[in-house]
């Protein structure tokens, strides 16, 4: 019933229904035009999630400091599919993903209070919090894998 496969600028909308959902829960308003752009622009690994053939979700990353330090991106689900398991899929794909790129040392996440405990059960650990970091009321936690 689900499906994980590689973006495609055919995504951008229901991509975008679906971030709108989260708002202003997990995103702040203020990150949907950011959204929009990174959607247009982006050329690294990014991965939708499809539920009985609709997007339903997206996670993705890309590598920095010569290639030992792989970052999670823009991960979301449809919340009206809550339950299903479909975030667990996508950071599972991205992280199988990014173990099979030689010379990774660390994955880390810049996340929010809504979603860390999730990054938590993968083995994510707190660095640090800012308060209002994405909108007010949603903090910034950065988080590290090792």
């Amino acid at each position: 019933m689900t499906n994980i496969r590689p973006f495609t600028h055919a995504d951008i909308d229901p991509l975008l229904t679906v971030f709108a959902r989260n708002v202003p829960t997990a995103f702040g308003e203020n990150e949907q035009d950011e959204y929009a752009d990174f959607l247009q622009t982006y050329t690294d690994p990014y991965f939708v999630v499809e539920y009985k053939g609709t997007v339903v979700g997206a996670c993705g990353y890309y590598l920095t400091d010569n290639q030992t330090v792989a970052h999670i991106c823009w991960i979301l689900t449809d919340p009206t599919l809550k339950g299903l398991r479909l975030g667990t899929a996508l950071i599972q794909h991205n992280l199988q993903q990014i173990r099979q790129q030689p010379g990774i040392q660390q994955i880390e996440c810049r996340t929010s209070q809504i979603a860390f405990g999730f990054f938590e059960r993968f083995g994510f650990q707190l660095q640090y919090t800012k308060t209002d970091f994405w909108a007010p009321g949603i903090d910034l936690y950065f988080m590290v894998l090792t």
